[in-house]
């Protein structure tokens, strides 16, 4: 494990990367971060805005595309660049996964934010979730 909380990898026409975390939690919100940080620098979003998100899925791999879609969703449908992630629980109940997150950032403003590229989907390409010695680690690609 490297001493960031996710790392870049090279792939044609899209971008895929793996976050690492000592939780699955932790894991989520790093994916998160790794994604929204692929569109714009994340690294000094304010609070202002604030939602809560549920996601459910058969399978971890599900979840995290479904998790992460929601988010890319909640991007474009609020104008909202989201910086803060808080995973607040992942649990498996009668065979399904879920996931429940808080998101905080601000509304778009391109003359304050440093925007870098669109992201037009999560993808099922190199999904991955998958416990690790030092915790859980994902690989994700998405689409630009």
């Amino acid at each position: 494990m490297t001493n960031s909380p996710f790392i870049y990898l090279d792939h044609i026409a899209d971008t895929r990367f793996i976050a690492y975390g000592d939780s699955l939690e932790h894991v989520f919100e790093n994916s998160a971060l790794a994604m929204f940080n692929v569109i714009a620098d994340v690294s000094n979003i304010s609070p202002e805005v604030e939602f809560d998100v549920e996601v459910y899925a058969s399978e971890l791999e599900d979840l995290l595309v479904h998790f992460l879609s929601e988010l890319l969703f909640l991007f474009d449908a609020e104008e909202t660049l989201f910086g803060n992630i808080t995973v607040h629980e992942i649990q498996q109940t009668n065979g399904i996964y879920s996931v429940t997150a808080t998101i905080s950032g601000e509304p778009i403003d391109s003359s304050k934010q440093n925007f870098r590229t669109e992201v037009k989907a999560v993808t099922y390409n190199h999904i991955r979730v998958e416990k690790t010695d030092s915790g859980f680690e994902t690989e994700v690609v998405l689409d630009l």
